[in-house]
């Protein structure tokens, strides 16, 4: 973990005079379940798991857990899962959040993977489909690989949510240019 739930406890604490600051986790680690009381109990407003860390009972278990212990609760895929994996997971309505990932977990800097686009595009579809038949919801977010280029090419293909790492941290101009 790069930020235990220490630290999460931290900020928290620290933006208390901020209470609509909402603290995401995304546990990209084999077994989250474990780490899902610790991080209610800091202040994790949302927690994010590795689809392809468990099964999809696994899955749907860990997401239950999540949501009974009063925070929200995302599913990140990595660029070479099928979109579709995750749809009986999404079904339950207990997932409110897709983490579409355009690189491989590990390290930032990666070149953004175009095969993400199809899958936002995808999913996107799915999820209008879905909310006009049974009220279900997804915020599509994309992570990795987003610069000034890309993220007009995944907003235009439905992402309501990018994270933008590399591109602003290392920016050849600084910080602040970026």
């Amino acid at each position: 973990l790069t930020f235990g739930p220490q630290m999460v406890g931290a900020i928290k604490k620290r933006f208390a005079e901020h209470p609509e600051l909402v603290l995401d986790i995304h546990l990209c680690v084999d077994r989250p379940a474990r780490y899902a009381t610790a991080m209610a109990e800091s202040g994790a407003s949302r927690i994010i798991f590795m689809f392809e860390a468990m099964s999809l009972d696994e899955a749907v278990e860990l997401a239950q857990t999540i949501t009974s212990l009063g925070m929200k609760c995302g599913v990140s895929i990595n660029p070479d899962t099928s979109i579709s994996e995750i749809y009986p997971l999404l079904e339950t309505g207990l997932v409110d959040l897709v983490d579409i990932l355009a690189v491989e977990p590990g390290f930032g800097g990666q070149e953004f993977n175009p095969v993400s686009e199809q899958k936002i595009k995808d999913l996107r579809q799915w999820r209008e489909e879905q909310h006009s038949k049974n009220g279900i919801n997804v915020q599509i977010l994309v992570d990795g690989g987003i610069n000034a280029k890309t993220i007009r090419r995944v907003v235009q293909a439905g992402a309501d949510i990018c994270v933008v790492g590399t591109a602003i941290f290392q920016h050849r101009d600084g910080f602040s240019a970026a």
